[in-house]
């Protein structure tokens, strides 16, 4: 069992969702939302958000923690290489980086998550690339708050872990998060994962500053009646003149939003061959009502606002689903595994995670106390495993005892002695015979053949020699009745007599003589 905390390190509030994950599945316990201060030094406000969003009690004592790189620090670049070897992708992406960005490749930090793979064609990648010195600060100033994720991972590679909850589906699902001063796109396939990703400038501060601009009101008091009034598309007509007026400038605030999705829309559909046919809001923004009717209206597509799995239902309410999609796509990146799993991760090098040492540590007492409990059961296993044996061994002396007394006149414990005495020449059992008329002629019955027509007139046996005499079909049946008994351990040789044709003339008399010879009587002599 472990607690995962996803952290939305949002520009204008940060959002904390904890997932409990246990052998049985995966649940949310608690989602929390704390704003940042409107005003002030933006790591200032970040840092303050984050200290009140930790004192929750219900996001305490997280087992790991995962955030995606917030604000314009992350570039993202796709890659196609003509080849799919794990080895020749890590050696040959620095070069790649170091061609786009406008920096030394020394100043930054990079990995790379795959998009397709197709063998014998080659590899499209996903890569985000960010300055060593912003991910420092990042570190910095969770470290400040006590507070060392794991995984530092891209915003919109993060959605594949809710591409991946979902049945494998054709269907190309653009989710739009629309943040208050950024947008996150990422494009794939449910079940399949995230094939494009990248963040730009745009977001619910356009419409706050678009209606002020309209309204000439303080940006504040836009951005206030944004989020108690605001309304698009058919939801604003409901408001009367005013709503309308609104809208519209919600939508002139919008554009900067329009003018970057569709081009890179079109950009994925020159890369893929396919079409993006369905597109998912998310995002503070995604909670004005009309939202994704108008986003329909705008690019052609349809789009719906996005509603977590019914397992979050019960922490999240659905109001407040749209704003905890990151945060829940970031607790689920703590729990994914396989090769479908998102490998990115900008925790590398001098940032690497170094907690997992810590973690063992947090867990040895539970361990230890796990591991005197198994070994004082391996203990009590044992202790009355071998007090049953003994008990049974006990049992078995004496009932051989009784025999031994009973037989030889002596009690006698020990098996092998036992056994030998008994086989002795003195013994009640030597007086048995080992070999006797009785089993000869069953052995000489059993071993005629099944398939020969024969009938015995007369059969003489004692424990040296058989004479047997009877009719059969034809020459050829005495010979396999013959090489039958041959076979036979006892039978050491075996004399065909003179052979005679019945009065019928249908068929032949004939004898056998037998000469018994076993190794039991061979010892009987020699004893």
């Amino acid at each position: 069992m472990a607690r995962i905390l996803g952290l939305d390190l949002g520009s204008h509030a940060v959002k904390g969702l904890l997932l409990d994950t246990s052998t049985r599945g995966a649940a949310v316990k608690a989602f929390v939302e704390v704003r940042r201060a409107a005003e002030g030094d933006r790591q200032e406000t970040l840092r303050q958000a984050l200290r009140a969003l930790l004192e929750h009690q219900e996001l305490s004592h997280p087992d790991q923690v995962v955030v995606a790189l917030p604000g314009p620090t992350l570039a993202t670049h796709q890659l196609s290489l003509p080849f799919t070897d794990p080895k020749r992708i890590e050696a040959t992406i620095p070069f790649e980086v170091e061609s786009q960005i406008p920096f030394d490749l020394g100043e930054a930090i990079y990995d790379y998550q795959i998009a397709t793979q197709v063998k014998d064609k080659g590899s499209e990648l996903l890569v985000g690339v960010v300055r060593r010195e912003e991910l420092a600060t990042l570190m910095g100033l969770l470290n400040e708050v006590g507070v060392d994720p794991r995984v530092v991972t891209h915003p919109g590679i993060t959605y594949q872990n809710m591409l991946l909850q979902q049945g494998v589906d054709e269907e190309t699902v653009a989710i739009v998060d629309i943040g208050h001063e950024r947008t996150t796109l990422a494009i794939g396939r449910p079940g399949m994962g995230v094939e494009f990703a990248r963040t730009f400038s745009g977001g619910g501060l356009n419409l706050s500053r678009a209606l002020a601009a309209e309204f000439q009101t303080p940006l504040q008091e836009a951005h206030h009646w944004k989020e108690t009034h605001g309304a698009l598309a058919s939801a604003a007509q409901a408001q009367g003149p005013d709503g309308e007026r609104a809208a519209a400038a919600f939508v002139r605030g919008l554009q900067p939003v329009l003018r970057e999705l569709r081009p890179s829309f079109k950009s994925f559909t020159a890369r893929t061959r396919r079409q993006v046919t369905a597109v998912l809001v998310c995002g503070g923004t995604a909670r004005i009502p009309g939202i994704a009717e108008q986003l329909t209206r705008d690019l052609g597509i349809p789009a719906k606002v996005v509603t977590l799995p019914q397992e979050a239902a019960a922490a999240v309410p659905p109001g407040a689903q749209p704003l905890a999609a990151q945060a829940y796509s970031l607790a689920l990146r703590g729990q994914a595994s396989g090769a479908k799993a998102p490998r990115f991760n900008l925790r590398r090098g001098e940032f690497a995670f170094k907690g997992d040492y810590d973690y063992l540590k947090d867990k040895m007492g539970l361990l230890a106390s796990f591991g005197v409990t198994l070994l004082l059961l391996l203990i009590a296993s044992g202790v009355v495993r071998n007090s049953v044996l003994a008990r049974r061994e006990a049992q078995v002396d004496k009932v051989l005892c009784d025999v031994t007394q009973r037989i030889l006149g002596s009690c006698e414990k020990n098996y092998d002695i036992a056994l030998n005495r008994l086989k002795g020449v003195e013994s009640p059992a030597a007086a048995l015979p080992k070999l006797s008329a009785v089993n000869l002629l069953a052995e000489l019955t059993q071993r005629v053949p099944a398939d020969v027509a024969v009938t015995f007139d007369r059969i003489d046996i004692d424990l040296e020699r058989i004479s047997v005499r009877g009719v059969t079909d034809s020459s050829k049946q005495i010979d396999t009745i013959a090489a039958a008994l041959r076979g036979h351990r006892c039978f050491k040789e075996v004399k065909e007599g003179k052979v005679e044709k019945t009065r019928e003339g249908n068929k032949v008399s004939f004898r056998l003589d037998i000469q018994v010879q076993c190794a039991e009587q061979l010892q009987a002599r020699e004893g």
